[in-house]
């Protein structure tokens, strides 16, 4: 994984590999070598069990070090896919004797595009950041195919779309329109196919019949054939999105601005900073600001406890940091603002800053001694997705600070590591003896709806069952089959090995721009069938880089606790609750 780097950049480079188990194209000779300058690539390989090696290749260029593994057979040679921030390497690897490498050499690169060219050549522009993906569930599928963004509609309603937002806005001002290329379009679509997503996921739709999608600058009142109605009154682009019609497919080619405008960076107008928790005893300090796409910025407290002691003054001092095409010139004085919609604390808190600064501070009042808790009537269930990861021992820390038991949903591919890696093998033990749930998320972190092979499905739950109760020593109850993408022959399967679903309802902690404040609202202020209540499961992530998750599950749980809820495995809970369930069933909670 890239030192530094986003998870989104290594999930869009696994969905590039499509499976973590390689099978390497056999070559009867070596393909001929490129030579990209000042760039380096090594290998290196771990013999592992039976036929089976993992393959380590980093690449140093401009975007930094990058290293990715794959599994590969015994004296195995191939070429393997790599995506950096500079672009997409194909790299050709040739392993002597398991454990010893015979020869390693770049065999084709493509370059980022750069702006105003947003897509090109399967690949996004590296201003504008990390992409995250928002899918509509159902049967559609994305993925990047040929150098084109493949976008498949299996949603019936036509309300819900595809969305590419840009961690980085881009700003528009001096070009005339925003172009969308295709190179395959369906004979009709509906009205609003595709869009462009100006500032805060404003979207415009389009009613074009043709392979050019155009944004006009300015007012469009019809929205002609190759045009998309509405105007650039903030001139900010935030991404693309949009759906053919139900059961059709878009091939996306380019996306680019066209005119002669010119990049410039735009006065930061968000002026919550909704990342900091304010001291609560016993609670984890947070250090980081990561939720604006505005900025970024680090904390720091004086005094500078582990946890916020009782009794105690604290000051934060905040470091925000502009992202690209934002600046703090234009900021008045005082402007910014700490702001907390939670429990007792909804209310907005002033800082001191001068005029253009991104150094703030706030001094917050004397905490005070904990409040004895209220005896549970109640209990839910917290659930993490995706483990194991580089983050799973710090939250780990954090659960085992607070006395609560959790589960955790792994997915094989992350598991498995444990065999080998010493860290993630810790954790494996550390859930065991802490009494928290291990429940099965599938070996690869796939679509497993009807349109998937049942075969390979029917392998890919067994193998991570049997890994679990490698570790365990027991069979899973439960299976988060990923993405939601629960279907009738996914169930069907999954009960084959006694597996009940759990859908859980989402907390949205994968979006990392959704602060931990955000997280605690959510929970608190969800209605009808997501309400707080009695038998009710939580979705989280277990993932590198989110802390937005560990920064809110302190005052989750203190704000839980105060309403008299405890916490309990899924296992637990639906004892608890008494609640019938059969394998191959999906449930959300256990309360319906």
């Amino acid at each position: 994984m890239k030192i530094g780097k986003k998870v989104l950049t290594l999930l869009l480079s696994i969905i590039m590999v499509v499976t973590l188990f390689v099978v390497p194209t056999s070559a009867s000779s070596p393909p001929p070598a490129i030579t990209v300058d000042g760039v380096t690539v090594t290998a290196t390989v771990d013999q592992l069990t039976g036929n089976s090696n993992r393959l380590w290749i980093t690449i140093t260029d401009s975007g930094g070090i990058t290293t990715q593994d794959f599994m590969i057979r015994n004296n195995a040679e191939g070429v393997y896919p790599i995506r950096t921030e500079a672009g997409d390497y194909t790299i050709f690897v040739d392993t002597k004797g398991n454990t010893q490498i015979g020869a390693c050499f770049i065999v084709s690169f493509k370059e980022r595009p750069t702006l105003p060219v947003l897509f090109e050549n399967g690949q996004w522009a590296a201003e504008l950041g990390d992409i995250t993906v928002h899918t509509p569930g159902g049967d559609s599928t994305w993925a990047y195919e040929d150098g084109l963004i493949h976008i498949y509609n299996g949603v019936e309603s036509r309300n819900i779309a595809f969305r590419f937002v840009f961690e980085n806005t881009v700003d528009m001002r001096g070009y005339d329109s925003v172009v969308m290329e295709l190179e395959e379009a369906p004979s009709g679509w509906f009205r609003g196919i595709l869009r462009f997503i100006i500032d805060q996921d404003a979207g415009w739709g389009s009613n074009s019949h043709t392979n050019i999608i155009r944004m006009m600058k300015g007012t469009s009142s019809d929205g002609g054939p190759g045009t998309s109605a509405g105007n650039w009154d903030l001139e900010r682009l935030r991404g693309v999105g949009g759906l053919p019609a139900y059961g059709e497919s878009v091939r996306i080619k380019k996306i680019y601005l066209e005119g002669d405008g010119v990049f410039s960076p735009v006065t930061i107008n968000s002026r919550n900073i909704m990342d900091i928790i304010p001291p609560r005893t016993g609670n984890t300090p947070v250090t980081s600001i990561t939720t604006s796409s505005q900025y970024s910025g680090t904390v720091v407290w004086n005094p500078n406890h582990s946890t916020f002691q009782a009794d105690t003054e604290y000051t934060a001092t905040i470091t925000l940091t502009p992202r690209r095409g934002w600046t703090l010139s234009g900021v008045p004085a005082n402007w910014f603002r700490i702001y907390y919609p939670t429990g007792t604390n909804n209310a907005a808190m002033q800082v001191t800053h001068e005029a253009g600064s991104g150094v703030l501070t706030r001094t917050f009042p004397a905490t005070t001694a904990i409040v004895p808790y209220p005896e549970p009537t109640q209990f839910v269930a917290l659930t993490y997705d995706d483990t194991f990861s580089s983050n799973t021992n710090a939250l780990l820390d954090v659960i085992d600070q607070l006395g609560i038991k959790v589960t955790f949903f792994a997915s094989g591919i992350n598991l498995e590591k444990a065999r080998t890696n010493p860290d993630s093998r810790r954790a494996v033990d550390r859930m065991i003896a802490g009494g928290h749930e291990i429940g099965n998320h599938a070996w690869q972190h796939e679509r497993w709806d009807n349109n998937a092979n049942i075969d390979v499905m029917r392998a890919d739950f067994k193998r991570n069952q049997d890994l679990i109760r490698e570790f365990t020593g027991k069979n899973p109850q439960w299976i988060r089959i990923p993405y939601a993408s629960h279907s009738s022959n996914s169930l069907m399967v999954a009960g084959e090995f006694g597996l009940s679903n759990l859908r859980g309802l989402a907390t949205d902690d994968w979006n990392i721009h959704n602060s931990a404040s955000f997280l605690v609202n959510r929970i608190l202020t969800q209605t009808g069938n997501n309400r707080l209540t009695d038998g009710q499961i939580y979705v989280s992530h277990d993932q590198p880089g989110q802390t937005n998750t560990m920064q809110a599950l302190p005052e989750i749980v203190h704000e839980l606790r105060s309403r008299g809820f405890g916490f309990m495995t899924v296992s637990e809970l639906r004892a608890h609750r008494n609640f019938p369930v059969s394998p191959g069933v999906n449930y959300p909670n256990f309360f319906q």
